[in-house]
């Protein structure tokens, strides 16, 4: 895992639950920005995966494998999920659910990170 990418994805996922989160509280459903910002951040959980997926296929491995394998399935399939269960809602509550989309997300990456420690 890189610790830099690692900090990028938190605090844009981070950003956007705000930002979906403060659309809620207009009573207002989600709009391209947020489509927008929530993708980016999805390119990025999937760049990080893809070296996670590199650096396991290399050799390295983190101390618990299932357990890292299950966050990042996860991590990869948050945002797609939550967008969709937002957009079954169009009204404030799916902007909720996009928000916390993010929240789950950015707590993901956080044990992704803890949990990888590969074994030398």
């Amino acid at each position: 895992m890189i610790g830099a990418l690692t900090a990028v994805i938190i605090v844009g996922s981070l950003a956007a639950a705000a930002w979906c989160f403060a659309t809620s509280a207009r009573n207002e459903f989600v709009h391209r920005g947020h489509l927008v910002l929530l993708g980016a951040v999805e390119a990025l959980v999937l760049l990080q995966g893809i070296i996670a997926v590199v650096r396991i296929a290399g050799g390295e491995r983190p101390e618990e494998l299932a357990t890292f394998v299950g966050y990042l399935a996860t991590a990869v399939l948050m945002v797609p999920a939550g967008v969709a269960v937002a957009f079954m809602e169009r009204t404030k509550y799916g902007s909720i659910i996009a928000g916390a989309a993010g929240l789950v997300l950015a707590v993901l990456a956080l044990r992704l990170q803890q949990v990888w420690t590969p074994l030398q």
